[in-house]
């Protein structure tokens, strides 16, 4: 009896793990952390294939997040046919919220309800992957949810599309609507020292208040995405938000520019392509401290990956690319800490440098620590430290070394500092 028993729990639980993998979307994801440059064949060539390849596949454009939409459909077009797409394939969908003075015939800004038209609905179903174009997201979520927070004819369309095996992609704000809780704007700086805003009404969000939070389209289920990532130096923003959100397995993805994740909805895994890297954040057992207005993060997990490096989110583990091979701490590794170079604000692709410096250089402590000022007398201090679960991968690429780093620790503390000059006159 109660082997009878044994057998039919692990049957139940083996048809509903089946029908949950089943509830899975078909298609795939391609999120591009912004500054897509034409001659980046990884992510074309592979996108257009995850689409059908350049003779089958059909795209439909939607411009909703741009200042100038048809400009921004025009160069994503001449950049899909250069790979091989047939012009007739690629179509725009006219959903818009900004006038583009390069179209004097047209006011784009009538586009704002077309969310809700059964026809351009039906013609993102005929498609193999649909593009959303850089801008505000704001304006993306606006026009494809309706007021009360249901979604319009056309994104139902999309989902649509994703569930059937299509492709969902889209670059800078395109990217960053496609977690479920999106970043809407702010700095790095704004954030760790004004924490989260949310319900946010206005038109144009200061940056330095804050890190808005808001709601996303929702197509990616691995946590929180964020663009422009080392370049406009995003990781105090990203962090606060992973922090005081629930965020689905405590992860949060930061894309960097000219880089995508290629994301594989039945398998659950993604991998990396293109010119940079992408940031995983793990915050399981980081913690959050407000000591006033000011934030103190402690314990975030560091992952750094780049090109054909894999994430596999089921297991949470990193799968470095073929090829990789373990780094033993040398010398030969021409890596020099260069002291202040603001990280949180402003110095582009320095973290990857700070990341790898303390697991390669034998030479250094377990802990580098960097400073970021926010005034005369008060900094925001950054150390990145080895664990007992720190590891690294390497290859040579050219003249250059591709890296895959896991296990780094991260705090980031308010600190107050003094000034003591080194030379005086009399």
């Amino acid at each position: 009896m109660c082997r009878t028993w044994s057998v039919l729990v692990l049957f139940v639980f083996i048809t509903s793990f089946s029908v949950k993998a089943q509830q899975r979307p078909a298609g795939s994801l391609v999120i591009v952390g912004g500054g897509l440059e034409a001659n980046n064949k990884s992510v074309f060539e592979q996108m257009i294939l995850l689409a059908g390849g350049p003779e089958k596949a059909v795209f439909a454009v939607i411009p909703s997040a741009g200042g100038a939409p048809v400009q921004s459909f025009a160069y994503f077009k001449s950049e899909l046919v250069y790979y091989g797409v047939s012009p007739e394939k690629i179509h725009l969908i006219p959903i818009a919220v900004m006038d583009d003075d390069s179209t004097l015939e047209v006011n784009e800004a009538e586009w704002k309800d077309n969310g809700n038209d059964l026809k351009w609905a039906g013609l993102i179903r005929q498609c193999s992957a649909v593009w959303f174009t850089g801008g505000d997201q704001l304006r993306t979520t606006r026009a494809l949810y309706l007021p009360d927070g249901s979604s319009t004819p056309v994104l139902k369309a999309v989902w649509d599309v994703y569930n059937k095996g299509g492709v969902i992609g889209g670059t800078s704000a395109g990217a960053a609507i496609m977690s479920e809780t999106m970043i809407g704007a702010g700095t790095s700086m704004g954030a760790l020292q004004h924490g989260v805003v949310k319900n946010y009404t206005g038109d144009d969000f200061p940056e330095d208040d804050g890190v808005l939070i808001t709601r996303g389209l929702g197509f990616f289920p691995g946590g929180i995405v964020d663009q422009h990532f080392l370049v406009r130096a995003r990781i105090g923003r990203l962090a606060v938000a992973l922090l005081n959100e629930k965020i689905p397995g405590n992860l949060a993805f930061g894309v960097d520019e000219n880089t995508a994740i290629l994301y594989n909805s039945p398998q659950n895994r993604f991998t990396v392509a293109g010119a940079s890297g992408i940031l995983i954040l793990d915050g399981a057992n980081a913690t959050l401290d407000h000591q006033g207005p000011l934030a103190s993060i402690y314990n975030i997990s560091v992952s750094y990956l780049e090109e054909n490096d894999q994430f596999d989110l089921t297991t949470g583990k990193v799968i470095p690319a073929p090829g990789k091979e373990p780094v033993v701490p040398s010398k030969e590794h021409p890596f020099h800490y260069s002291g202040q170079t603001g990280i949180l604000s402003g110095t582009p692709d320095t973290f990857r440098e700070l990341l790898i410096e303390p697991l390669l250089d034998p030479e250094y402590s377990d802990t580098l620590h960097n400073l970021n000022f926010t005034g005369s007398e008060l900094a925001f201090r950054v150390s990145l430290s080895r664990s007992a679960t720190s590891a690294g991968f390497s290859s040579k690429n050219g003249h250059n070394r591709q890296y895959t780093l896991t296990g780094i620790r991260m705090d980031i503390v308010p600190v107050r500092v003094s000034v003591t000059p080194v030379n005086t006159l009399n």
